[in-house]
């Protein structure tokens, strides 16, 4: 099973996992136009996964203030809708190999 795109409000609490190298226009050729979710920041481009073991995955970056290129990764449990029992590092690797992204794409990891 590979991932599935899913409904942005699935993502409620999270855990940053790494920061990617990758564009907007990318994501959009890729999994079509992002959802834009809201927060204290701002408006921010969006795409939620499920993955095969059953986490979500997002990719996250400010619509309009953005302070580089690239995307956030960010994970939570689908049962709780929080982090918890997340592993960051089990996540990065299986959204890499599910996404078909190389190892070069991860420009910052963040810890457990």
């Amino acid at each position: 099973m590979t991932m599935e795109r899913v409904d942005a409000a699935l993502l409620r609490r999270n855990a940053q996992v790494a920061y990617l190298d990758l564009s907007t226009e990318e994501a959009v050729r890729r999994w079509g136009e992002p959802e834009v979710t809201w927060d204290d920041l701002g408006p921010w481009n969006t795409f939620v996964f499920r993955l095969a073991d059953g986490t979500l995955a997002g990719l996250v970056r400010e619509v309009e203030n953005a302070p580089k290129p690239g995307y956030f990764l960010v994970a939570a449990n689908e049962e709780t809708g929080t982090p918890v029992g997340v592993d960051t590092t089990e996540a990065l690797v299986a959204f890499l190999s599910e996404a078909d992204f190389d190892e070069s794409r991860v420009l910052e990891r963040y810890p457990n």
